[in-house]
């Protein structure tokens, strides 16, 4: 059985599996690919939430991982699981919501139908890889028939996660860039709405022009999507930068250099 999982050096999820499979003795058993490290192996497999984890090639985990059913996994037990179709929704929107590239390039584009193309994802997310294969066919269809046709109704009810992600996310890379706080005022200076919608468009899972979709700054239907965002991000950037610099600091503390270059 070979596993690969691929992780990134400031993505607390991965820190924490990293550290779980330590201690349980199992890391011995994975070959860890680090997606700042090794970029275009992430991008050949499809990876757009870390960590992802792949048994035999194939996608099981993306972003959220069962610790526990990984760990008999590991150890060569069986995992079935019941799959209740009426919560389909919900573990995708989940699996959405934990990817900055799947949110950011769905917010922005609302396109369900080229969303749900990539499979492997919804499959990791949904849980449907672990069913059999008519059944999780079956299940698929369903799901995407329900998502092209209510699609936007669900991107309206999981609004306030999109925009905490969002805008989180981008407070992550002000951090990452200044490595000290900056007032709202120069935030606003630096990176006007336009800069913004730039960068939520090109951070929207695109990889060179794969995947980039750029709206005109005229498109008035995008922009107010972008605006909306843009000014949550600045009413609540004092408690959005305390969360990311709490976070950051715990990574740093967890992040175990050794771990990270024992890879290819």
């Amino acid at each position: 059985m070979k596993v690969e999982v691929f992780t990134h050096k400031n993505c607390i999820e991965c820190n924490i599996l990293l550290e779980y499979l330590e201690n349980k003795g199992l890391l011995g058993k994975v070959q860890i690919i680090d997606t700042e490290l090794y970029p275009f192996i992430a991008f050949e497999r499809g990876v757009i939430s870390t960590p992802s984890i792949f048994v035999d090639g194939k996608l099981i985990y993306a972003g959220n991982v069962d610790l526990e059913e990984f760990e008999r996994i590991l150890k060569g037990d069986s995992v079935v699981r019941q799959i209740d179709k009426n919560t389909l929704v919900e573990k995708l929107m989940l699996g959405i919501v934990d990817s900055f590239a799947a949110t950011a390039w769905l917010y922005v584009n609302r396109d369900f139908d080229s969303f749900l193309a990539q499979k492997d994802f919804i499959y990791a997310v949904t849980g449907l890889v672990f069913l059999e294969k008519d059944t999780a066919e079956e299940y698929y269809n369903y799901l995407r028939n329900v998502m092209l046709k209510e699609g936007d109704k669900y991107m309206e009810e999981w609004k306030p996660k999109f925009l905490k992600n969002i805008s989180s996310n981008f407070i992550r890379e002000l951090y990452w860039l200044y490595e000290k706080k900056i007032s709202k005022d120069i935030v606003s200076q630096r990176y006007p709405i336009e800069v913004f919608a730039h960068w939520l468009m090109i951070r929207g899972g695109s990889v060179g022009r794969v995947g980039l979709r750029i709206h005109p700054l005229s498109d008035n239907q995008t922009m107010s999507r972008v605006l909306e965002v843009y000014k949550f991000m600045l009413e609540n950037y004092d408690e959005l930068w305390e969360k990311v610099e709490r976070e950051q600091k715990e990574i740093k503390a967890r992040n175990r250099e050794q771990i990270r270059y024992n890879v290819l």
